[in-house]
């Protein structure tokens, strides 16, 4: 399922993502995550073992929601199978990362996690949920 345009212009802004995934007893494990969408698939990065690569290992199917934080409050629920690939290209990182710091704060986390061990992981939603809040209205 693809987002419409409103969504997309969303999706394009700065939201720290939330991924969720269920370990192999079952158990949920939520945590954020920043994202780039692009081509109707996010794509995101996390490090190799992790929580989040040992649950969709076990189980593919997650949820990530994107909300504003601010009134009026507004997300989107992507749920879909997660597929796990090779480390992120420096570039791709860079990309992820400049969204959510600036470019001095990027260039020193580009450079902390340099020797770390990471995966990809990409969604391409099933289903696409949106909440429009009322509140502060």
């Amino acid at each position: 399922m693809s987002p419409n345009e409103a969504q997309e212009a969303f999706l394009r802004e700065g939201n720290v993502a939330v991924l969720a995934t269920v370990d192999r007893r079952g158990r949920a494990h939520a945590a954020p995550i920043w994202y780039i969408y692009a081509d109707g698939v996010f794509v995101m990065s996390t490090g190799r073992g992790s929580q989040k690569h040992r649950n969709i290992d076990a189980n593919p199917e997650v949820t990530l929601v994107i909300d504003r934080r601010s009134l009026p409050y507004y997300y989107l629920t992507a749920r879909g199978r997660a597929e796990i690939g090779p480390s992120l290209s420096q570039e791709d990182r860079r990309r992820i990362a400049s969204r959510y710091l600036n470019e001095e704060q990027t260039r020193r986390y580009l450079e902390r996690m340099s020797g770390l061990e990471s995966i990809s992981v990409r969604l391409k939603p099933r289903k696409i949920i949106e909440f429009n809040g009322q509140a502060g209205r």
